[in-house]
């Protein structure tokens, strides 16, 4: 099908494939952007959701994340990469494609080549935090769970929340606070160069 489409409608972007994690990009205020894809109706078992001011690339929607490089996988980032440019190279030799010069797909990429050579997720993490060189903060989503880490020096702030019910992570509490029982959460600064999973994704 990817192929077909190439060959047959170039302008057409493919943003996501697999069976289970449905990818929705736009730019604009996250409300509209929410509305417009009606996501009041979303059913499932975790959502990732980033705005981000665009730095590294254009205000496209090809540059807005999550980025989805394999199948059920996507990858929200909050940093800027200093070698994204290189392993962008090596990556293309190892296979994969990119649709944009966005540091950000380059991670996307970077864990779906990995999980490919049948690494598990929680290793291609830990292994990103001596490959990816900057200052990051990843969530990356598979299929049945999500897992986040920060760089060695961990300067992009960031905070998790956890209940009986639910895990969330946000860059800052009041994106956390709204919700139902976050007033008796476990909440915590994820530490640098830990890598924390929920799901069976490890």
């Amino acid at each position: 099908m990817v192929k077909w489409l190439k060959a047959h409608h170039p302008q057409v972007r493919i943003v996501g494939s697999g069976h289970t994690i449905e990818i929705f990009k736009e730019v604009g205020l996250p409300a509209n952007v929410y509305d417009k894809f009606e996501l009041d109706d979303a059913k499932g078992t975790h959502i990732i959701g980033h705005t981000r001011m665009a730095t590294e690339s254009a205000v496209t929607t090809a540059g807005s994340h999550p980025f989805a490089t394999g199948a059920d996988l996507c990858l929200v980032h909050n940093g800027s990469l200093s070698n994204h440019n290189r392993l962008r190279e090596n990556l293309k030799r190892e296979g994969m494609e990119f649709q944009t010069e966005n540091d950000t797909e380059v991670a996307a990429a970077y864990m779906t080549w990995k999980l490919r050579n049948g690494v598990p997720l929680k290793r291609a993490m830990e292994d990103g935090l001596s490959d990816l060189d900057g200052f990051f903060t990843f969530l990356v989503g598979t299929a049945d769970g999500f897992a986040v880490v920060r760089d060695p020096i961990a300067c992009k702030h960031a905070v998790l929340a956890e209940t009986d019910d639910w895990v969330a992570m946000a860059t800052e509490y009041r994106a956390i606070a709204h919700l139902p029982g976050a007033d008796d959460a476990k909440i915590w600064e994820p530490e640098p160069s830990i890598v924390y999973t929920w799901g069976g994704n490890a």
